[in-house]
């Protein structure tokens, strides 16, 4: 195992994927996680064991700490604030999703980078296809950067400048018996420094499986391609329709396993994107147009979160439904394919005509995508039903105003 490991290490040097396979291993490294390609195990497997656990329990403390003084100050001053309830429940859910994901991508870490190689060399005998899969992931990243620049240094702007959390912590603090200013401080920078780095981690992990859905769709056009180039060649038979057949079996077996994986953290994942979405809008809604400084920070910091929030959504929601489409494509040329009349005189027509028909009805027939939880699945139907449900919602809410 440990050969085949090293084996699969060192082709990901010649597949062109160094940069972006380095990528996945230090940034979720940080996190105990081992999602990159596969290498042989070494000694330091029990730093990686000790690193989860770490960041895991800082990362409940912290957001325990944070639940615990944002709820005591909401109860104890902004009790009919329903904007602000709202708030509080999507933060809460939002930390319980973040949990989920570190805890279940830990457990099947293994099972996620085994697909994540055979997607790759799926696509070994095609370097095009690696390099705009190489380009595409490349390009994620750069948003990664973008958004997560933008909202932790507004992040940082506003506490610094108004102080909201820090002001709470010593209020709390105080009612508990603690006044030492750099108790406050100290706890208040380790709250949002772990906050900000978990929000890290999730646009991470929404890149990585955007990631893993664009390569199995790329596996898909190179599956079209090959029997696109059958199919207008003449040159099919049954020998090779039944190579065809099983190589999509195997690669829609590829996309129920990368959709039972991440179950159901894809349904999480959604829910929680769209409601932070409705929450940035209705609160840009709330805010006052005044020159204030804290209001243009809070107007500006709602937009980039809404910004960031629609950003992801579309990028797994995009990379999902190609998955969809591309197994998809060819059904209305396989059932057009008008066959050679050479055929007539050949015993084996009859196997032919029935290994044609198996195959066209089961790249027709099959509901290919990645199921969310088993309640649908990600095509384009249902990025027009989330876009729907958000417009609606922004709709509604400016209407009743």
């Amino acid at each position: 195992m440990a050969e085949n490991a090293e084996t699969i290490y060192y082709s990901v040097e010649d597949l062109g994927l160094k940069f972006i396979n380095r990528v996945w291993r230090v940034l979720f490294g940080v996190f105990g996680l081992q999602l990159d390609l596969l290498r042989p195990c070494d000694s330091k497997c029990w730093r990686k064991n000790i690193c989860a656990a770490f960041t895991q329990f800082l990362y409940v403390v912290t957001s325990l700490h944070i639940d615990f003084i944002i709820i005591y100050h909401h109860i104890e001053y902004d009790t009919h604030n329903v904007l602000f309830t709202f708030a509080v429940a999507t933060l809460l859910i939002s930390q319980l999703i973040v949990f989920s994901t570190a805890i279940i991508c830990r457990k099947r870490q293994k099972k996620i980078s085994a697909i994540y190689g055979k997607i790759v060399f799926g696509l070994s005998t095609a370097g095009r296809l690696l390099n705009k899969l190489d380009k595409s992931t490349k390009l994620y990243f750069f948003i990664v950067l973008v958004t997560s620049v933008m909202t932790s240094i507004i992040d940082i702007l506003m506490e610094t400048s108004i102080g909201s959390f820090l002001q709470r912590c010593i209020l709390i603090h105080a009612k508990m018996g603690i006044q030492n200013d750099y108790f406050n401080t100290a706890t208040a920078t380790l709250d949002l420094s772990v906050y900000l780095v978990f929000v890290l981690f999730m646009d991470i992990m929404f890149v990585y499986f955007a990631h893993l859905c664009a390569g199995l769709a790329l596996n898909f056009v190179l599956f079209n391609r090959c029997l696109e180039a059958k199919v207008y060649s003449m040159s099919l038979t049954p020998s090779k329709l039944n190579v065809l057949r099983h190589r999509f079996e195997y690669i829609s077996g590829l996309v129920d396993e990368v959709g039972y994986l991440f179950s159901p953290l894809i349904l999480f994942w959604i829910l929680s994107l769209v409601s932070n979405i409705c929450l940035n809008i209705q609160t840009l809604k709330k805010l006052k147009s005044t020159s204030d400084i804290f209001y243009i920070i809070s107007r500006v910091l709602q937009f980039v979160r809404g910004f960031r929030g629609i950003t992801y959504l579309v990028l797994i929601l995009k990379d999902s439904a190609q998955i969809n489409t591309q197994a998809h494509l060819m059904k209305r040329r396989l059932y057009t394919k008008v066959m050679d009349e050479s055929r007539d005189r050949d015993a084996s027509k009859l196997i032919f005509c029935t290994n044609y028909l198996v195959f066209s009805e089961t790249v027709s027939n099959s509901n290919v995508g990645i199921s969310v939880s088993g309640l649908f699945t990600l095509n384009a139907t249902s990025i027009l039903s989330i876009a729907g449900t958000v417009l609606t919602y922004s709709i509604v809410l400016y209407q009743t105003s």
